[in-house]
C-alpha cells in the first residue's frame, strides 16, 4: 500500500493544504505547532475515522475544525491511495456541532461505500487490519515511540495476545471450561429428573389409557352408525316435505296470480267504458279521414304564407334600392347647390341656367321614386295582413289535429286494452288448469303427519350427538393424558440420551481445552521468533555503536515480556539503560519488526519525532539508514521532525511546514 495524496480543509491549522507522497521515505519538517502531526492524525481520521488523541478522549470532533483567525463550521479530508492495483479515494466531511456529517469511499472512480462505518469497513478490508492494530504497529505518535514500555509490566504480554488476536484462544478456552461446568451442572439436573420420572411408572399408565380409549372408541363408532341412520330418515322425511310444501307454495301462487289476473281484468274493463264516454260513438276510420284533412289544410297554409314571406322579402328589396336612390339624388342636388362654375361630376362649365335646371330634374326624379316608394310600401302592408290571417287559420288548424290525434291514440289504447285483455284471460284459463291438477294430489292433512315425524327424528339426532359429542369429549381427555404420558416417556428416553452426548461434548471440551492452550502458545513462541529475526537484522542497521550486540523481546521471570538488549555481559533490560537514546532505538526497532510481524504485506511506517532523547551521531546513523536501508523494511515511510539534520534520510518527497502562531496565520507548506 502507498499513500498518494492528502488534502486537509479546514484541518486544524490547515486552510487548505495538500500534499502529495512517493514510495520511500516522505518527510514533513517544520517546528512544534506548525501542523505537521495534523497531517498523520488526518489520514488515520480519513482511512479509520479516528486518531489516538481524539480515541483517548483528549480531543473531540469540534476541535479538529479550524479556529483561528476566522471559526468554520464546516472541513474535510481527502485521501488517495493504493493497494495492488486499485486505487482508493477517501473523503470525510466535519460540521460544528454535529460531527462526521458525510463519508464516501471510491475504488478505481466508482463509489463503495457511504457512511463513517460503511467506509472504515472497506478500508480495513483493503488493508486488512484495523485501527487498533494500526494504531500500535504503524502510526507512532509524536513522542510515543517507546508506547511498549509504557504499558505497566504484567499487562505487555496481554496487550500484545490482543494484537495477535490470540486473546480469543484465552477467551474461548475459558468459555470451554466454562461450558463444561455448565454440562456437569445440567447433566446432574438431568439424572435428578430421570429418577423421579422412573418413579411415576409411565408405560403402565398408557397402557390402561391405551385399553378405555379403545373401548371408547368402540362404542363412539356404534352410535356414529345410529346416528347417520337416522339422519338418512330425516333428510329423507325433510326432503318428502320439502316437495309437498313446494306445492303447497305454488298452489298459492297460482291463486294469487289468478286474483291479480281477475282484478286486471276489470281495470281493462273500466279504462275501455272510460274512452268510450269521452269518444262517443265516433268511429276510427270518421276520425282518421278528418285527421287526413287537417293535415292537408295545414300544409297549404304553410304554402301560402312561404309564398308571402318570399313576395314580402323582394318588395322589401326593392323599396331598399329606390330609398338609396332618393338619397343618392338629394346628396347630389347638395353639391350642385355647392357649385358655382364647374360640374362636379365632369368639371365642365356650368352657368346658373344650367346649374338650376339640373336640380329641378333631380326634384322631379324624387317625387317620382317617392310615390314608387309608397306604393311598395302599401303593398308590404297588405301581404303582412294577409299573412296574419293565414297564421291565425293555421294555428285553428293545429289545434284540431292536436285534438284528432289524441282521439285516434285513445282508440289505438282501446284496441291495446283489449289484446291485453284476451292474454290475461287466456293466462287465466291455463292457471285455472294447473291448479285443479295441483289440488286433485294434494293432502293438507298429511304435512302436518311428516312435519311431526320430523321433529321425532330431529329430536333423536340431537340425543344421539349430545351422547356422541360427550363420549369424544372423554376420547380427547384421555388422548390428551396419553399423549402428555407419550411425550413424558419421550422426554425420559431424550434426557437418557442428552446425559450420554453431554458427557461425550463434557470429555471433548476437556481435549479442546488443551489445544487452545498448546495453539496460543505455539502463537506466541512464532510471534516472538518472528519479532526478534527481524530485529536483529535491522538492528546493526539503526544503531551505530558496538556495545549492544543484540535485540530480543522475551518473556522474563515474571511470565511477561520484556525488550532486551545484549551487552557483552549478557541480555539486560532496555528499561534498565540510562540512555534514552539506546531506549528510543530499542523502541524504534520494536516498532519495525510489529509493523513487518503483524502486517508483513503492508511495509508502512509513520514516525511522528522518532529521534527524540538521539544524540547527533545516532541521528547521523538513523538518517543513514532511513536514506540507503530503510526500503528493506518499508516500501513508505512518513517522517514527522523538527530535526532538519534527519532530512538527508529523505528519499521521496519533503515538505517544510511554518506557520506565524503569533498572527494566527494557517499552515504553510513548502515543498523542498
Amino acid at each position: 500500500m502507498t499513500i498518494k495524496k492528502v488534502r486537509l480543509h479546514n484541518w486544524k491549522s490547515h486552510l487548505d493544504s495538500e500534499l502529495v507522497f512517493s514510495r520511500g521515505v516522505n518527510g514533513l519538517i517544520g517546528i512544534m505547532g506548525s501542523g505537521k502531526s495534523s497531517v498523520m492524525e488526518a489520514i488515520s481520521f480519513a482511512l479509520f475515522g479516528t486518531f489516538p488523541s481524539h480515541k483517548a478522549r483528549s480531543i473531540g470532533l469540534d476541535d479538529l475544525l479550524m479556529k483561528k483567525p476566522e471559526k468554520k463550521r464546516q472541513g474535510f479530508v481527502e485521501l488517495e491511495f493504493q493497494v495492488n492495483n486499485d486505487s482508493y479515494y477517501v473523503k470525510r466531511v466535519l460540521e460544528l456541532g454535529r460531527g462526521t456529517t458525510h463519508a464516501e469511499i471510491r475504488r478505481d472512480g466508482e463509489l463503495v461505500d457511504a457512511g463513517p462505518k460503511g467506509v472504515t469497513r472497506v478500508v480495513e478490508g483493503a488493508l486488512q487490519m484495523d485501527y487498533e492494530l494500526f494504531s500500535k504497529a504503524v502510526y507512532s505518535e509524536q513522542n510515543s515511540i517507546d508506547y511498549f514500555l509504557r504499558i505497566p509490566k504484567g499487562k505487555r504480554m496481554q496487550h500484545i495476545d490482543r494484537m495477535l488476536k490470540v486473546d480469543r484462544f484465552e477467551a474461548a478456552r475459558a468459555g470451554a471450561v466454562a461450558l463444561r461446568n455448565t454440562l456437569a451442572g445440567r447433566t446432574e439436573e438431568t439424572m435428578k429428573i430421570i429418577q423421579d420420572m422412573e418413579k411415576e411408572n409411565l408405560p403402565e399408565k398408557a397402557g390402561q389409557l391405551e385399553t378405555e380409549l379403545m373401548e371408547l372408541n368402540e362404542k363412539s363408532g356404534k352410535l356414529d352408525s345410529k346416528r347417520e341412520k337416522v339422519s338418512m330418515e330425516r333428510v329423507e322425511l325433510s326432503d318428502i316435505l320439502t316437495a309437498l310444501e313446494s306445492r303447497e307454495e305454488r298452489i298459492n301462487s297460482i291463486k294469487g296470480k289468478l286474483e291479480g289476473l281477475k282484478s286486471a281484468i276489470e281495470e281493462i274493463k273500466l279504462r275501455i267504458k272510460e274512452i268510450r264516454n269521452e269518444l262517443g260513438e265516433k268511429g276510427k276510420r270518421e276520425i282518421a279521414a278528418k285527421l287526413n284533412d287537417v293535415k292537408t289544410g295545414i300544409e297549404g297554409i304553410k304554402a301560402e304564407i312561404r309564398a308571402l314571406d318570399s313576395d314580402m322579402e323582394n318588395s322589401t328589396g326593392k323599396m331598399g334600392s329606390v330609398n338609396t336612390e332618393i338619397r343618392l339624388l338629394a346628396d347630389s342636388i347638395k353639391e350642385l347647390e355647392a357649385v358655382e362654375a364647374k360640374c362636379p361630376v365632369c368639371e365642365s362649365e356650368i352657368t346658373g341656367r344650367k346649374k338650376q335646371e339640373l336640380i329641378a330634374k333631380r326634384k322631379v326624379k324624387i317625387e317620382e321614386l317617392r310615390g314608387q316608394a309608397n306604393r311598395i310600401a302599401q303593398r308590404i302592408e297588405k301581404l303582412k295582413e294577409k299573412k296574419q290571417h293565414l297564421e291565425e287559420q293555421l294555428e285553428k288548424k293545429l289545434e284540431s289535429r292536436t285534438e284528432l290525434e289524441k282521439m285516434m291514440e285513445l282508440l289505438e289504447e282501446i284496441d291495446k286494452l283489449r289484446k291485453r285483455k284476451e292474454e290475461y284471460t287466456y293466462s287465466m284459463e291455463g292457471l285455472e288448469k294447473q291448479l285443479q291438477k295441483l289440488e286433485s294430489r294434494f293432502e293438507k292433512t298429511k304435512i302436518r303427519e311428516l312435519r311431526e315425524q320430523l321433529q321425532e327424528k330431529i329430536a333423536l339426532e340431537s340425543e344421539i350427538k349430545q351422547e356422541l359429542s360427550d363420549i369424544r369429549e372423554r376420547i380427547s381427555d384421555k388422548q390428551e393424558i396419553l399423549e402428555d404420558l407419550k411425550n413424558r416417556m419421550e422426554r425420559l428416553e431424550k434426557y437418557r440420551k442428552q446425559v450420554e452426548k453431554s458427557e461425550l461434548i463434557s470429555a471433548m471440551l476437556k481435549g479442546f481445552e488443551k489445544v487452545l492452550k498448546v495453539t496460543k502458545d505455539q502463537l506466541r513462541q512464532e510471534f516472538l521468533k518472528t519479532v526478534n529475526s527481524i530485529m536483529n537484522t535491522i538492528w546493526p542497521e539503526l544503531y551505530p555503536y558496538g556495545d549492544f550486540e543484540g535485540i530480543r523481546l522475551a518473556v522474563d521471570e515474571s511470565s511477561d515480556y520484556s525488550l532486551q538488549l545484549r551487552e557483552p555481559g549478557g541480555w539486560v533490560s532496555v528499561e534498565g539503560i540510562a540512555s534514552g537514546g539506546e531506549r528510543s532505538m530499542a523502541c524504534l526497532a520494536l516498532r519495525i519488526a510489529f509493523s513487518l510481524a503483524f502486517i508483513p504485506n503492508l511495509k508502512w511506517l509513520i514516525l511522528d519525532e522518532p529521534t527524540h532523547n538521539l544524540d547527533s551521531n545516532a541521528i547521523k546513523q538513523f538518517a543513514e539508514t532511513l536514506r540507503e536501508r530503510i526500503n528493506q523494511f518499508a516500501e513508505q515511510v512518513f517522517l514527522i521532525t523538527h530535526e532538519e539534520k534527519i532530512s538527508e534520510g529523505i528519499t521521496g518527497n519533503l515538505y517544510k511546514l511554518e506557520r506565524n502562531k503569533e498572527l494566527n496565520e494557517p499552515t504553510k507548506i513548502i515543498q523542498v
